[in-house]
């Protein structure tokens, strides 16, 4: 049985990691438009690369993040079963 830390750290952990991902996916998806505006000799190719290039490390902090509160349940959830 959960208890009631634990499965805020969870829930936590979920969206964090699935934040993290959409992130991530979003980011990548940006950079390479971001490519293509620069072979099309678009002005604003460096600030959509750049916007892409934020998205992408804040989904892989998102996703340190989700792996952070995974631990601490998994910690959290030990200590329990060893009774301390």
């Amino acid at each position: 049985m959960r208890t009631e830390r634990e499965k805020k750290l969870l829930l936590k952990y979920w969206l964090f990691g699935g934040g993290g991902a959409m992130l991530l996916g979003t980011g990548l998806a940006v950079l390479l438009h971001g490519s293509n505006m620069k072979e099309a000799n678009e002005d604003l190719w460096f600030w959509v690369s750049t916007g892409g290039f934020a998205l992408i490390m804040s989904g892989l902090s998102f996703i340190g993040d989700a792996n952070r509160f995974r631990t601490l349940a998994d910690v959290l959830r030990e200590l329990n079963r060893r009774g301390g």
